[in-house]
C-alpha cells in the first residue's frame, strides 16, 4: 500500500544470458511526517535516504530534507526491491542520481558524489562495493 507500481522487472542483456538490470527508481512513496500526517515522495525525485538516529532524512532536489519518523530499517525493503543501493548503514542512494564513484582522500575507501543540486558526497562501505559495482554493470 506504501509503495506503487511495484511490478517492473526489466532485464538487461550480458553477454548471452538475461541478468536483472538496475531497476531505475520509479513509484511512489508514503512518507510518516508525523502521527496522522503522511506526504508522497515520487522516487525518482529521491536522491538519497539517510538514518538519522530512529527517524530517516529523505532528500530530494528540494532545499529541506523530509523527515520521516520511521527507522531506516523500515524504509530499506520498500526501496531497494524498487532500485535503491545500500551504500553503507546509514545511506542507501538512488543510482540514477551517482555522478561519481571515486576513491576517497585516504586511497583506501570509496565515495559517491551525488548530482546536482544536491552535490552531496556520500561514503561506500566495503560490504557494499559489490552490490555497488555489479548494479552499475561491472
Amino acid at each position: 500500500r506504501q509503495l506503487i507500481d511495484q511490478n517492473r522487472q526489466p532485464m538487461r542483456k550480458t553477454g548471452n544470458s538475461a541478468s536483472p538490470a538496475l531497476l531505475s527508481p520509479t513509484g511512489r512513496l508514503l512518507l510518516h511526517l508525523a502521527p496522522g500526517l503522511r506526504q508522497v515522495v515520487d522516487l525518482e525525485d529521491v536522491f538519497f535516504v539517510e538514518a538519522v538516529g530512529d527517524d530517516t532524512r529523505v532528500r530530494t532536489r528540494a532545499a529541506r530534507a523530509l523527515r520521516d519518523v520511521r527507522p531506516l530499517k523500515e524504509i530499506e525493503p520498500l526501496l531497494v526491491p524498487r532500485g535503491f543501493l545500500r551504500a553503507h548503514r546509514d545511506y542507501l542512494v538512488n543510482p540514477d542520481r551517482v555522478r561519481q564513484v571515486r576513491r576517497r582522500s585516504t586511497g583506501e575507501d570509496w565515495e559517491l558524489k551525488l548530482h546536482p543540486p544536491v552535490n552531496r558526497v556520500l561514503p561506500v562501505s566495503r560490504s557494499a562495493l559489490a552490490t555497488l559495482w555489479s548494479a552499475f554493470g561491472e
